[in-house]
């Protein structure tokens, strides 16, 4: 688990750092009024900029929505060019893509959460893969088969084979305060020990 860097484990070799973009604001749009009209409160609104294009990130207590900084109006999900056009831009090394995909839900090495994820994945070794959201073209996640097998070892090493959200497995704590009771135990036996010789 530590022989490898874990920068290259995490995958940021496999994409340039985009540089902060400017907004032109004269070029901006609203966000339109009947977007606040609706009964999901709202937490927050920030604007970013993916691969030249402005967008609201505009987050509720269910989920983010996206709109178009240019129009004001609810983003599109990108189109399988545009997104391959985005891909290559970033992507640092020189396999060719062999498939993109528009998934239902986000697979389980990068959460599993139930909103539809763009997956696209290269012809290397090692089966890199750049996940994206639909809509704002954000890059979400990298993975490769270097990240999966450090994971499948993170789960023997915190012994949570079904669930990988933490250390809050049964299994784990079975075997901490059995280990914890093993080591009191030692240290009673060792105290018994040195008190037995003592007393010769």
């Amino acid at each position: 688990m530590t022989y490898v860097d874990l920068d290259i484990i995490h995958g940021d070799h496999l994409v340039n750092q985009q540089k902060p973009q400017i907004i032109d604001a004269s070029k901006l749009a609203p966000i339109s009024e009947k977007l606040f009209q609706e009964s999901v409160p709202i937490h927050s609104i920030k604007l970013k900029v993916y691969f030249g294009h402005p967008v609201y990130e505009i987050r509720t207590n269910k989920s983010t929505v996206i709109v178009d900084g240019l129009t004001g109006k609810f983003k599109a999900d990108l189109s399988k060019e545009k997104l391959q056009k985005n891909t290559l831009e970033i992507y640092t090394g020189d396999a060719s893509i062999s498939s993109i995909e528009l998934l239902e839900s986000y697979p389980t090495e990068i959460g599993g959460r139930k909103e539809p994820v763009w997956r696209v994945q290269f012809d290397d070794t090692l089966n890199s893969t750049l996940y994206f959201h639909p809509q704002s073209g954000r890059l979400i996640s990298k993975r490769s088969d270097l990240w999966r097998v450090f994971d499948f070892l993170w789960l023997l090493h915190i012994m949570e084979f079904w669930d990988s959200d933490g250390f809050s497995g049964w299994l784990f704590r079975l075997f901490s305060i059995t280990s914890l009771f093993m080591a009191l135990f030692g240290t009673w036996l060792l105290f018994y020990r040195f008190k037995g010789d003592a007393s010769e």
